[in-house]
């Protein structure tokens, strides 16, 4: 039986994690039509891309994607009434996309004969008000980041401010159909919806944490996700009928893409999640939420994204079979390196112009964290990355060293009519600007800030043809009707874990690595069963030396090394040892480091 809580107040809908992913519009109509929710909520943005979004002014997806995924949004808004939010527009929320998302939604609005009362909030920061904070020394690293200097500034294409919920409330007081934002901490229009409704702070803001991912706390992982609110509690349930969340399933939510996962800080104060309770309901599928608090802070603070250009990149990818010169890669391809260097002086001597090799089947996907470099395989793969300040002269080394990889002599060779097998005619492509994160800061602010500096503007879509009347069409047919009510999630099976000595990956559950922002990647680790997780957490597997020596890093490279008990989880976050999306870039969503974690080895059960 459920916790007695009030009646529900109303519900929120979010079709994915990200506009523009897509999702089944059957799932998005059957939710519509079973939730019946008065908003339909869904962020598009995030760093997670690298700096390029907003150094090159281009969209995280394709403007067909997100046509297709707001269609259906925009027909629930004008045949059912239901507030549609939209964050981040573009992916980095930058002014120029939440102009071309708004162009988007004429355009659908126009197919569809729709009118809308819109409201756009933009968040491109004034450069002259970003360094006047810096000279009241308003502005603060956010992370393992240095001092921002005036000259940061100056270098940056663009600087977009993360705003919170206030833009948003300010904008509910006109009643639009539609709000359409730049930049936006991801919970906050989530948060802003709730707190407009009067959902307690906590409540709101611990909402929006989880369903700006969509149906990524169900199991399985999922897409379109319902949260139905009350002012002190919400419950949480995905659409598919296949899907499911459990209190644990919930409660890991908070360690994604997250420092640590009991205090969660955002524009205006922190959710502290040490009271926070999850509670099954009788369907199955559904988890109550509560407990949760939000604690304002002293100084409200918003996060600045700004990127810098660094030059013009061109890459090259090819494979070596010889073991020969497999044995000894890194020597021939620093000779490579050298000899380059004759013919192009500036090579590696300016931070605008130089060479990266990524050798793949040796250390490319976790360079410096790689613990087995040098392990042989029976064939590599190199990935050659050139910078240089333009494209002429990016194309001009990357041409050079790559007929040097071809053609240079190494020990022992027996194979003299090339070295490396290209796959890819022209050998050299053109990759376009490289950028890198130079603005990733808090910057403290005045009362009343929070909400003009992120000002909003109201206007009105007009149908196109007042003498005809759109009409709702069918959205599934009677088979997805029947799937629908007939489905089920699949039982959770937990592992079969024997006594004796066992790697993590025989014992966990989940073992998996993200970034926690640009300049952090955080690895976790979850267990199915209150037993098994005690065992791993009595065995002391997981302390600072394992991580120092699994990731060869230094003990002050760890910022975060935690238990989670409601999730029956570990946490570690570390310091990025390479900048995410830029030059000599291995893993930019940060996915593929939890690899050593795998083999760790778990002592048996004491007897």
């Amino acid at each position: 039986m459920g916790s007695v809580d009030q009646q529900p107040d109303f519900t929120i809908l979010t079709p994915c994690a990200i506009l523009g992913y897509g999702y089944r519009s059957d799932h998005f109509w059957l939710g519509v039509d079973k939730f019946r929710p008065s908003a339909i909520i869904v962020d598009a943005g995030s760093t997670d891309g690298g700096p390029y979004k907003l150094g090159l002014n281009k969209m995280t997806c394709g403007r067909e994607s997100y046509v297709r995924d707001l269609r259906p949004m925009l027909q629930a808004c004008y045949h059912r009434k239901i507030k549609v939010l939209i964050s981040s527009a573009g992916g980095d929320g930058s002014n120029k996309h939440v102009a071309e998302m708004l162009d988007i939604i004429r355009e659908v609005a126009t197919t569809e004969n729709f009118s809308f009362k819109v409201a756009t909030i933009n968040t491109n920061l004034d450069r002259e008000a970003v360094k006047n904070k810096i000279k009241n020394d308003q502005i603060h690293p956010c992370g393992p980041v240095p001092d921002l200097r005036t000259e940061d500034v100056d270098n940056a294409v663009e600087i977009v401010g993360q705003m919170g919920v206030a833009p948003f409330l300010s904008a509910l007081q006109n009643d639009p159909d539609i709000i359409l934002s730049g930049r936006s901490y991801d919970p906050a229009p989530f948060a802003a919806y709730c707190l407009h409704r009067g959902a307690d702070p906590g409540v709101a803001w611990y909402l929006g944490k989880i369903m700006e991912c969509g149906a990524f706390c169900a199991v399985p992982k999922g897409r379109v996700m319902v949260g139905t609110v009350r002012k002190s509690s919400f419950d949480l349930t995905p659409v598919s009928p296949f899907e499911r969340c459990t209190p644990v399933s919930v409660a890991a939510h908070t360690l994604y893409e997250k420092t640590r996962p009991d205090r969660l800080p955002g524009p205006g104060g922190i959710l502290n999640l040490d009271g926070a309770r999850y509670e099954a309901l009788e369907d199955g599928r559904t988890v109550r939420v509560s407990g949760a608090q939000f604690e304002p802070s002293r100084t409200y603070q918003v996060k600045l994204e700004g990127v810098e250009k660094l030059g013009h990149r061109t890459i090259f990818i090819g494979g070596i079979r010889d073991p020969i010169l497999i044995s000894q890669i890194d020597e021939f391809l620093e000779a490579a390196r050298k000899y380059t260097q004759k013919l192009f002086p500036e090579l590696d001597r300016d931070p605008g112009c130089q060479l990266k090799f990524q050798v793949y089947g040796k250390n490319a996907v976790m360079g410096p964290l790689e613990p087995n470099y040098q392990d042989a395989a029976h064939e590599i793969g190199i990935l050659g990355e050139v910078v240089a300040p333009t494209p002429e002269k990016s194309h001009a080394i990357a041409n050079n060293v790559r007929a040097s990889i071809l053609h240079m002599p190494y020990k022992g060779q027996m194979a003299t009519a090339g070295n490396f097998a290209s796959p890819l005619s022209p050998h050299e492509q053109d990759a376009g600007g490289v950028f890198r994160w130079n603005i990733y800061h808090l910057m403290d602010l005045s009362r009343g800030e929070e909400v003009y500096l992120f000002p909003v503007t109201h206007l009105e879509i007009p149908c196109s043809d007042k003498t005809t009347a759109p009409v709702e069409p069918a959205h599934y047919t009677p088979e997805e009707l029947q799937e629908f009510v007939n489905g089920r999630p699949e039982p959770i099976i937990p592992k079969s874990v024997p006594s004796g000595e066992v790697r993590m990956m025989d014992i966990a559950k989940i073992v998996r690595s993200k970034n926690a922002g640009p300049f952090e990647l955080t690895l976790d680790i979850m267990f199915d069963s209150w037993e098994v997780y005690q065992r791993v957490k009595s065995a002391n597997v997981l302390t600072n030396e394992v991580i120092c020596q699994l990731y060869r890093v230094d003990q002050s490279d760890i910022l975060t090394n935690m238990y989670f008990d409601p999730a029956m989880a570990w946490k570690t976050t570390i310091k990025r040892p390479w900048e995410q999306g830029s030059i000599g870039e291995r893993d930019t969503l940060g996915t593929q480091q939890y690899a050593p974690l795998l083999y760790l080895k778990v002592p048996p059960v004491a007897s």
